[in-house]
């Protein structure tokens, strides 16, 4: 079991570092969804601000699912494998990359 939670978790994790203020997309998806929101009752900074966080971490897993799905379905398998669930966090941590770079180099100053 442990050969397959664990690489799940690391995949979480690292889509949620994606989805915080240091990825580069926030500042784009922020503005669509303020536009997007806007005369509705989602149209609240602090809301808008969790549903960017969380759309960005839900794309960072869906994008990054896709490279692995498109290998269990090639090798026809009906469930995700240790390999598979590691190239899915292969993919989110390149993915996540420019957000963790931006990190490093913010916590440096």
């Amino acid at each position: 079991m442990l050969g397959r939670d664990l690489p799940l978790a690391a995949t979480v994790a690292l889509a949620i570092v994606n989805g915080s203020d240091f990825s580069p997309a926030s500042d784009t998806v922020n503005s669509y969804l303020s536009i997007f929101a806007r005369g509705s009752p989602l149209y609240d900074g602090d809301l808008i601000y969790y549903l960017t966080w969380v759309v960005i971490t839900l794309m960072t897993l869906l994008i990054a699912g896709i490279p692995a799905a498109l290998y269990e379905r090639v090798r026809g398998l009906q469930q995700s494998t240790p390999g598979s669930l590691a190239i899915w966090l292969l993919a989110t941590v390149l993915l996540t990359l420019p957000a963790i770079l931006r990190a490093l180099a913010l916590s440096e100053d």
